[in-house]
């Protein structure tokens, strides 16, 4: 594996239990009225999950999950996302778990990118011109 993936900088597997915790915490958060210590928590978890992973693709996901997140647990906030067939508590929650799963498949990705990288240096040095006679 990549020394970018177990890195601090791209450590995948830390920042998908991140994920996991946020995805579980909005399923199990209907919202819908202020609530600063799941907005908190949700909060705590998103900087980690974004010190986890050095990519701006994943950071901007992140920010937006953070914004929907601010609404969602507010007195008021998620009123003006209401829509005519659902409450706007309900529509944020949908945004965020849509978000989220952005932010799943970009560590996926990632993850692909570095196996492959990986891959094709271990090809090259397998190469008879490449290897160490002996």
């Amino acid at each position: 594996m990549d020394r970018r993936l177990k890195s601090g900088v791209h450590d995948v597997e830390t920042a998908r239990k991140y994920y996991s915790a946020m995805r579980n915490l909005i399923i199990n958060h209907r919202g819908g009225s202020r609530d600063e210590r799941t907005l908190e928590k949700l909060g705590d978890l998103s900087r980690k999950a974004a010190a986890a992973i050095d990519d701006s693709d994943c950071k901007r996901l992140l920010s937006a999950v953070d914004g929907y997140a601010a609404d969602l647990f507010s007195e008021s906030g998620h009123l003006k996302w209401a829509r005519a067939e659902m409450p706007g508590a309900h529509f944020l929650r949908l945004q965020i778990l849509r978000e989220l799963d952005a932010f799943h498949a970009r560590l996926l990705q990632l993850q692909f990118e570095t196996t492959r990288d990986a891959a094709a240096r271990l090809a090259a040095n397998m190469r008879p011109d490449r290897r160490s006679s002996g």
